[in-house]
C-alpha cells in the first residue's frame, strides 16, 4: 500500500521515520524494531510539532500518541516479511 505522504528519516531509538498529514490529522510512524508501518489517526498539529521538537521521540510517543490515538497497521515492515518469504 502507497502511503500519501513521504515518510522523513528520524534519529530515534523507536521509531525510524515518521509523517504527518495534517489533512488528516494522521501521524505515520515506522518503528525500527520490525519495520511495521501505523497510522494514528486523530493526531493534532499540536502533537506533530512537539513530537519534531522532542529529545526523545519514544518517549513523546509513549506519552501522548500510543494508546491514546486509534492505530492502523499500514505494513507489516521489512523484517517480518523477511521471516514469511
Amino acid at each position: 500500500m502507497a502511503l500519501p505522504i513521504l515518510l522523513q528519516p528520524i534519529d530515534s531509538q523507536m521509531l525510524s521515520e515518521m509523517g504527518y498529514l495534517k489533512s488528516t490529522q494522521t501521524l505515520f510512524v515506522r518503528f525500527r524494531n520490525n519495520g511495521a508501518v501505523y497510522a494514528y489517526l486523530g493526531v493534532a498539529p499540536e502533537h506533530w510539532h512537539r513530537l519534531r521538537a522532542t529529545a526523545s521521540v519514544g518517549r513523546y510517543m509513549q506519552r501522548n500518541i500510543l494508546g491514546q490515538h486509534r492505530a492502523v497497521r499500514i505494513s507489516t515492515g521489512d523484517k517480518e516479511s523477511a521471516k514469511v518469504a
